[in-house]
């Protein structure tokens, strides 16, 4: 199909459709509702993607990066996410980089890149590095008239099957190793082998959704043949999965898995063991992570009634994080007996109203999931947790409520923002302080990992 030629649009329709591209929720809360759990109105995540145009070496990763304009970078990524989508839709004949109807949808996406996000602001002004996948995603479908990607075709479908499996034979061996033990589960251990199973499989995942250059990703890498379709992922031995699922135990125990910086004893203070009534909201990440902290807190939340959980997924298909679509196939595990068992007894709460997008957007959260905050969190102090990198990117700090966020050190901007390179992280960010900063004066080198 022939991109729409904006050229001719009305001041107020390039707003209108700036504004559908940085905000893909239908009912996003106002801001002074938001500002009560993250914080001031801000431009979230470290730089805004616009940025490339005056100090293009702020995003050079590594002194190994490549070091590339606005427009080279522009050019390049749209006509990426284009073929990705063309792909993940089963086109028959997905088009090229050369392609004449996608260097048109090209041109006119750039051009669409400088529409007012907000008055004297452009879009590529207000679009964080953290999601500019999502964003040029929802930018090329509004453009090509195409619609979104069926969840079906969703480019890590293969992956999650796997992680499924995977994550369920990762769970047997904790189990066989005493590590998940009813009411001596080793609640720390999985916190850092949760964090480490994100490691899983690093060797097949995207730079692009991860909005920076992936380090060490031979770490723990997976057999691509055994993702390959879904019939490999059925095909793959339990025997293999075992083997796997022993390394990423492994691991926690190699130097390369312990945590650079952690703030553990001060969430078994705050959370684990907490002596008031608290509600924790957690923001899951990757789909194996989060099958590993569903367990962990149903450990928690076992050992002390004073807890409860919002667990808040993706609100769709974003690269391999967990999606509310999910859960319906978890839950079904006897693995998870406890958790549905939770839920059922208003311990545990699953939002269908999470990020639309694979990081959280601190502008646009939804009216729906503040509901449920509020309601589950009256009478009750409110925490947030979040996993992985973006998402403490995004958020910044400075919040008003006590934060939690891990996240491993193998990707350049993760190693800026907390000065760690390689290992985990497991932090906490009190209330009201700002988590990083500096991202205008760059600090990259070789990096040792």
């Amino acid at each position: 199909m022939r991109p729409r030629d904006f050229r001719k649009t009305t001041s107020d329709t390039r707003r209108a459709m700036a504004s559908a591209i940085l905000c893909p929720d239908p009912r996003p809360a106002p801001g002074e509702r938001i500002s009560r759990y993250f914080g001031p109105p801000r431009l979230p995540g470290t730089m805004a993607i616009g940025d490339r145009r005056t100090s293009p070496e702020i995003f050079q990763d590594t002194l190994d990066s490549r070091l590339e304009s606005y427009d080279d970078w522009v050019d390049r990524t749209l006509a990426k996410t284009l073929i990705r989508l063309g792909a993940s839709r089963g086109a028959p004949h997905a088009p090229g980089p050369g392609d004449r109807e996608s260097v048109a949808a090209v041109r006119q996406a750039k051009m669409v890149l400088e529409f007012e996000a907000a008055p004297g602001a452009p879009l590529h002004a207000a679009i964080p590095q953290q999601m500019y996948e999502d964003a040029f995603v929802r930018l090329l479908t509004i453009l090509t008239g195409r619609p979104a990607p069926a969840c079906k075709n969703h480019p890590y479908a293969a992956f999650n099957a796997l992680c499924h499996r995977l994550g369920l034979a990762l769970i047997h061996a904790m189990s066989a190793a005493g590590i998940l033990d009813g009411r001596s589960t080793d609640i720390s251990r999985l916190i850092q082998v949760a964090v480490l199973s994100g490691y899983a499989g690093i060797n097949l995942k995207s730079s692009a959704s991860a909005a920076s250059d992936l380090l060490n990703r031979e770490l723990m890498s997976i057999d691509a043949g055994w993702v390959r379709s879904m019939a490999a992922v059925r095909a793959v031995s339990p025997s293999s999965l075992l083997n796997a699922a022993r390394g990423i135990i492994g691991l926690a125990s190699d130097p390369r898995g312990r945590f650079g910086l952690e703030s553990i004893e001060a969430y078994f203070r705050e959370v684990a063991e907490a002596v008031v009534p608290t509600l924790v909201v957690f923001f899951c990440d990757d789909y194996m992570e989060s099958l590993v902290d569903m367990k962990r807190f149903e450990a928690m939340l076992e050992r002390n009634p004073r807890l409860t959980l919002l667990f808040v997924p993706r609100n769709g298909r974003y690269g391999n994080d967990l999606a509310a679509a999910d859960l319906p196939g978890i839950l079904a595990e006897p693995s998870f007996a406890c958790f549905v068992d939770l839920v059922r007894r208003g311990r545990i709460a699953v939002s269908p109203n999470g990020p639309r997008a694979g990081c959280i957007d601190p502008r646009t959260v939804s009216r729906d999931l503040l509901d449920e905050m509020d309601a589950m969190g009256a009478g009750r102090r409110v925490i947030l947790e979040t996993k992985g990198c973006r998402n403490f990117e995004m958020l910044q700090g400075a919040l008003p409520v006590p934060w939690y966020a891990s996240f491993n050190c193998n990707r350049a901007l993760s190693i800026r923002t907390v000065g760690v390179d390689g290992p985990p992280v497991f932090l906490r960010i009190p209330p009201g302080l700002k988590a990083y900063d500096g991202f205008m004066a760059p600090r990259i080198g070789r990096s040792p990992s």
